[in-house]
């Protein structure tokens, strides 16, 4: 399914532009002291929630509400969102989604950790503007929580260093097995539970009558299995395949969110998502580049990273959005140029702060151009960014609280039942 999209994909990316961006507001010093001063501010809000954390409060609904005002602030006053864009972002349909699946995949696994759950989270906040996008109502259906979860599992199972290279490849033609429609019988606790999650995604879509929905779940797990090669290969595959390979991934991804979302779509639906999953997955390694160069694991931008300055890929890439973007008209869902405008606003956000994060892979010539139009100093985010690891950037550490509470909640519930 994805072969065409992979080749259409990477023909666009090949005659991306390499001219700098065009951004349409830029930040003097001292508009950037201002929000830094807002970004200090709502840190403090942080550290506070936070400390209440490790005491074991239990929230009640008038902290959370608090502390989402708090983010609102910080989310307008210093990243200039607009206020259409902040009521997307923080719909009750969200928020509430949001919630239901933290207590239902408590409840599914004990075990899971914060980490893996607000990974699984991720996923379904992309599914979730997915729905809006496609004029289908913003819920968590049962195969938005099985597909939201199915990949921390194998993930952190791929990942384990106690588990053996043989023993990873078996699981991994099983696992394909089951996604295919075979009744395999799980072997171990892992392989139970990821087949009880393709269970669920088959109760909600029949297999003869949604083919598309399991093709797509292969070709995730195709796709990723052929990445692979960017690791074990890297010192002979060459860079068109490189490309070719990280947009596979990603775009299978997203291609299979949409399906689950959906059950069906339309040529026009396959190809945006397709090239919506590429792009993020462009994003994603940008960000990771230094983490990917250490590890060896080639990338478009890893693979030259440190020798040889990326202004040029990365410009390809902000261009490669536009390109993308573009299609999304194409859609007859709800809030289409509100949904385009928050993309763009957190892209470039997104992208500015892996420049400011990877200083040495980057002209500092361009690096200075790029900061002109970021809303803090490089050298701000630099140190800033310290108090929020293990989290994933400014924007996604207001959720990821709220997450986090619902999560707490769930397990002062476990306990008072255990009494």
């Amino acid at each position: 399914m994805i072969r065409n999209y992979t080749g259409l994909y990477s023909g666009i990316w090949e005659s991306c532009s390499i001219s700098f961006p065009e951004f349409s507001k830029f930040y003097s010093l001292t508009e950037k002291l201002q929000k830094e001063q807002v970004l200090d501010q709502f840190l403090q809000t942080v550290k506070s929630f936070r400390r209440q954390r490790i005491s074991r409060k239990t929230f009640v609904e008038a902290d959370q509400q608090l502390f989402i005002s708090n983010v609102r602030v910080l989310l307008k006053e210093g990243l200039d969102f607009s206020d259409g864009q902040l009521e997307l972002m923080f719909s009750d349909e969200l928020i509430e989604v949001s919630r239901i699946f933290v207590r239902q995949a408590c409840a599914f696994d004990p075990g899971l950790s914060f980490h893996d759950i607000f990974q699984a989270l991720r996923n379904v906040w992309i599914m979730n503007g997915l729905q809006l996008i496609m004029g289908v109502p913003v819920q968590l259906s049962p195969s938005i929580f099985a597909y939201s979860l199915l990949y921390p599992y194998t993930d952190n199972m791929i990942d384990d260093p106690l588990v053996s290279t043989f023993e990873k490849m078996i699981f991994s033609e099983r696992f394909r097995n089951r996604l295919s429609g075979q009744k395999t019988e799980p072997s171990s606790k892992i392989e139970n539970i990821v087949f009880q999650l393709v269970g669920m995604i088959e109760d909600q879509y029949s297999r003869d009558e949604f083919p598309e929905v399991f093709e797509s779940l292969l070709d995730i797990h195709d796709s990723q299995t052929n990445s692979l090669k960017l690791i074990q290969e890297r010192d002979c595959i060459s860079e068109e395949e490189i490309l070719k390979i990280c947009l596979a991934k990603g775009g299978s991804s997203v291609l299979a969110d949409g399906f689950l979302v959906a059950g069906k779509l339309t040529e026009t639906q396959k190809y945006f998502l397709f090239g919506f999953g590429a792009y993020l997955q462009l994003l994603d390694d940008i960000q990771d580049v230094e983490e990917d160069f250490k590890a060896g694991l080639m990338t478009v931008f890893s693979k030259d990273a440190f020798q040889v300055y990326l202004d040029e890929k990365l410009n390809k890439t902000y261009w490669f959005g536009e390109q993308v973007m573009k299609s999304i008209d194409l859609f007859e869902g709800q809030h289409l140029d509100l949904f385009k405008s928050l993309m763009r606003r957190s892209m470039d956000l997104f992208i500015a702060e892996a420049i400011a994060q990877n200083p040495e892979a980057f002209d500092p010539e361009y690096a200075i151009n790029f900061e002109s139009a970021a809303p803090f100093h490089f050298s701000y985010i630099r140190k800033r960014k310290e108090q929020f690891i293990p989290y994933n950037g400014f924007l996604l550490t207001a959720i990821e609280e709220i997450a986090y509470t619902e999560n707490l909640r769930s397990e002062n519930y476990k306990y008072e039942m255990t009494l």
